[in-house]
């Protein structure tokens, strides 16, 4: 029986419960218009801007016990003339207005509470002193009543980034607000509200000084509205900045403003912790006594183009630290700080004096002003030793990745900032004297591969003069020792004068991809910028005993450079590569942004082939490799080519000429020869030359010694022509010429006596010596490295033929100028000398009974052998030989 009940129960609550639901939103559903729309009005009402809303909607069960209206995506744009989507002044995804549903039947619209999640808040004012959020109507009290009214006890943000900007007293501030909340009466004349809220201070800024940036904050205090007298009071509270406990108060009426932090018993470990912007948050705190002094007042009137003042001294006294990384101990530590820009920009200034601390490497001591933030100034001294690595744990630059070692000064200076008109900035150093001592100092940048460490040494200044005595360094497998002195700095850095230098350095190894910022693949995604510098000019003395660039090795690198307007001249520079050693000159001018052209003059006398191309990777080609080759090489070159600091040499524009000459040279299983021969067998000259006679050749071929060649090379246009050259071995002659490009297409040209291509020839009296009359094959091979064409060469014969006869013809006129006289005014007749060619002698031995049929034919007369019928059978014999060459050359084809 009491399940039953307690089911009925059940059933009728649940039944009543559901109903109210439906009728609640049944009710919501059929008002929902009416109710939005006096919302709409309302706000619309009170508002000069033009507010942008996607949707307006009414939530119940999600706010209950309330009733919300959300408005989706509010934009508010500037209130500036001629503001556009991109001048935003509000911006938040959702704003809620939560009332009373009951309220809403009785046509009371009272809101209660806002909440105002993600979005932006952007207050603007301009140089004339001009805000951007006047959005507000003026209202009149005496306006009749609409039903609407605020009685706010609550508003609440979250996710939210405020930010103020005054370019009229240029400030900035900017926050983050996690949460927020504000609570109290606060639609009331007078009130009391509590504030709490958890945020980030992004940046505050009072002109060219940043008091604070990026710190996590936290507050609960206490705020007193009174809207009759238009004042704001924050009575004493404490807020927490970067964790650290701060006292604070504060006054805002119609006229002014102040406020007031003070530290609250900081102790300096407490805040070297929480100040270091150090990245990681494993790294053990600092370990130190003493207290941080801290006192700020800001004040100003309630004006927009009114500049905020403010007053800050701070200090330590008596204090001690000890870094926990490094382990070092600073004791004694003192510093008397102070910052005011109260009486304008003028009087702005900056100071931190009696800075001293005694650390293992001995005390230290300095001074610094700084004034004139528009256009600085910075004066100060400074003498002591100071461990980078600690100043790095405390302070942690930015710039710097890491850094550690000793650096020992001794320095007084003066340095002052001009700004043009066309806002280029020139730094004067109207004082510096002193000197900088290096102890095993390491330092890597961020955003920089290079890592310099072992810098030991020193550099000192001398008013007009830097100067550096065996300073030694290492970037990353790379080391140096530098020995020099720059002149002219103050007018280099005031930018009226150019630098000169006059250094000297001295290097066992030097690797060029370790002196760039980032790799060759990031660069490729930077803007271009110059390298070279134009207003550095002077003399280096280079002595490097190893240089390697894209895996080459350069030995003994010796010479004199010099730098000017962008360009780098090596008048006498020697080096040695692939066991060559290589005089000469080259010049680097960079014409544009990354962009070089290279001039140079190059000389050599004992290239040994097999190493260089070796150490060339065979330059690139498959036809004449390392194995291949041998010999020694004597050349000269010149040689000219932009290059593209990202790319490399662009080939294309290479022009050079290449003066060379092989002595005691040696080809070796070359397959292009190879494939030479293989066209003879796959053609109709085999059942001339017999295969065994084409295997000879073949031999030949694949081992081709030759004592001297010389030619000059050409490169142009992306192409490099060979000009015709002759090979001369015992065992074979072979003429070459052609062209290849850097695309890898050719076309040689091969010439080879046809005797040549025979088996060597003897007969009963010895070897048969070729008289030079003998026919020619001629060959061509050309299309491309992988896949060439070998066949006849039609038009080298016909070339030839007709050489030869030009060379008859010009015997026949040496002869007739030396026997009879013609010619004798024509200076392109030379005198006939005629070729000794080895004959064979026989020596027979006569009985002395027949040597009267000696005697006899002694005494008859003999025909003379004159040298013109001697040029005129060679002409008859060259006649019958182009004759049988045209024979063959049928038979051939």
């Amino acid at each position: 029986m009491l399940k039953k009940r307690l089911f009925r129960f059940l059933k009728w609550f649940f039944g009543i419960v559901l109903s109210l639901m439906l009728i609640i939103s049944g009710i919501l559903y059929f008002f929902k218009d009416e109710i939005i729309a006096k919302f709409v009005e309302e706000i619309n009402s009170h508002l000069k801007a033009k507010v942008e809303v996607s949707k307006v909607d009414i939530a119940f069960w999600g706010s209950f016990p309330n009733l919300s209206v959300d408005f989706h995506h509010v934009f508010v744009p500037d209130s500036y003339p001629n503001a556009t989507k991109l001048d935003t002044l509000l911006y938040t995804d959702r704003i809620r207005l939560k009332l009373n549903p009951m309220d809403i039947w009785r046509e009371d619209y009272t809101v209660k509470s806002i909440e105002v999640s993600p979005g932006t808040l952007k207050l603007k004012v301009n140089n004339e002193g001009v805000t951007n959020y006047d959005i507000l109507k003026e209202t009149n009290d005496s306006t009749a009543s609409t039903g609407f009214d605020l009685n706010l006890n609550s508003i609440e943000f979250a996710d939210f980034r405020v930010s103020y900007r005054n370019k009229a007293t240029d400030q900035v501030y900017r926050t983050y607000l996690k949460e927020m909340e504000l609570t109290g009466a606060l639609s009331s004349r007078v009130f009391t509200t509590k504030a709490t809220s958890k945020l980030a201070i992004l940046e505050a800024r009072s002109g060219n000084v940043t008091l604070i940036r990026n710190q996590p904050a936290s507050l609960s205090i206490q705020v007193n509205v009174n809207q009759d007298s238009n004042s704001v009071t924050i009575p004493p509270s404490v807020i927490y900045v970067a964790g650290l406990p701060f006292n604070f108060n504060g006054n805002v009426n119609s006229d002014n403003y102040d406020f007031h932090l003070d530290a609250n018993n900081i102790s300096i470990a407490d805040a070297a912790n929480s100040f270091s912007l150090r990245q990681s948050q494993d790294v053990k705190n600092f370990e130190g006594t003493g207290k941080v002094l801290f006192d700020l007042d800001i004040d100003g009137k309630n004006e927009s183009t009114s500049p905020t003042q403010v007053d800050c001294a701070f200090g330590i006294e008596s204090g001690s630290l000890k870094d926990p990384t490094s382990g070092v101990r600073i004791r004694q530590l003192k510093l008397d700080g102070k910052y005011s820009n109260r009486g304008g920009k003028k009087k702005e200034f900056l100071e931190l004096k009696n800075i001293s601390f005694t650390s293992p490497g001995g005390p230290f001591a300095g001074n610094i002003l700084l004034t004139q933030f528009d256009t600085p100034r910075l004066e100060g001294d400074a003498n002591g030793s100071i461990d980078l690595g600690f100043v790095q744990s405390l302070v942690a630059v930015p710039a710097i990745h890491q850094v550690q070692g000793m650096v020992d000064l001794q320095t007084d200076f003066l340095v002052t900032t001009i700004v043009n008109e066309d806002e280029s900035v020139v730094h004067n150093i109207d004082r510096c004297e002193g000197q900088v001592n290096l102890s095993n100092v390491a330092l890597q940048l961020v955003d920089d591969k290079r890592i310099f460490s072992d810098m030991n040494g020193q550099m000192y200044l001398r008013n007009n003069e830097a100067g550096m005595d065996d300073l030694s360094l290492r970037i990353n497998n790379s080391d140096f020792m530098l020995d020099g002195v720059f002149k002219n700095i103050i007018d280099y850095f005031r930018g009226t004068g150019d630098l000169q230098s006059n250094i000297s350095i001295v290097s066992n190894r030097i690797d060029i991809e370790d002196l760039g910022t980032e790799s060759k693949a990031d660069k490729m995604d930077q803007p271009r910028s110059f390298i070279l510098p134009k207003t550095i000019f002077g003399e280096v003395d280079l002595e490097v005993k190893q240089l390697n660039y894209s895996g080459h090795k350069f030995e003994n690198l010796e010479g004199n450079m010099s730098v000017n307007n962008r360009i780098i001249h090596f008048p006498r520079i020697a080096v040695r590569n692939g066991g060559a050693d290589v005089r000469g000159s080259i010049t680097i001018d960079e014409r544009s942004p990354e962009y070089f052209y290279l001039t140079s003059q190059l000389v050599s006398k004992n290239i040994n082939f097999k190493p260089l191309f070796a150490e060339w990777d065979n330059f690139r080609q498959d036809v004449i490799k390392s194995e291949n080759i041998h010999g020694i090489a004597q050349a000269n070159v010149s040689f000219e080519a932009p290059f593209d600091l990202r790319t490399g040499i662009i080939s294309k524009g290479i022009k050079s000429t290449i003066g060379l000459q092989i002595d005691d040279g040696r080809l070796t299983n070359v397959s292009t020869f190879k494939s030479i021969t293989e066209s003879l067998r796959t053609s109709s000259i085999k059942t001339i030359l017999g295969k065994q006679n084409i295997n000879t050749f073949e031999q030949k071929l694949l081992d081709l010694r030759f004592d001297r060649l010389t030619n000059t090379l050409i490169i142009k246009n992306g192409v490099l022509t060979i000009p015709s050259m002759s090979i001369s071995s015992s065992a074979l002659d072979v003429e070459v010429s052609g062209q290849h490009t850097f695309d890898n297409e050719i076309d040689y040209r091969f010439g080879f006596r046809f005797r040549d291509l025979k088996r060597q020839e003897s007969s009963e009296f010895g070897e048969v010596v070729d008289d030079g009359t003998g026919l020619r094959i001629f060959m061509r091979m050309y299309g491309t490295i992988d896949d060439p064409i070998i066949e006849w060469d039609k038009q080298s014969r016909k070339e030839q033929a007709k050489e030869n006869r030009e060379e008859a013809k010009q015997d026949a006129k040496s002869i007739l100028k030396s026997e009879f006289g013609l010619f004798k005014n024509d200076t392109t007749v030379k005198t006939y000398i005629q070729d000794r060619t080895p004959k064979e002698e026989l020596i027979l031995e006569f009985n002395p009974v027949d040597s009267i049929d000696q005697i006899l034919d002694e005494s008859k007369p003999k025909k003379k052998d004159s040298r013109l019928g001697r040029a005129l059978e060679k002409m008859k014999r060259q006649a019958e030989i182009e004759k049988k060459e045209a024979e063959e050359e049928f038979i051939i084809d």
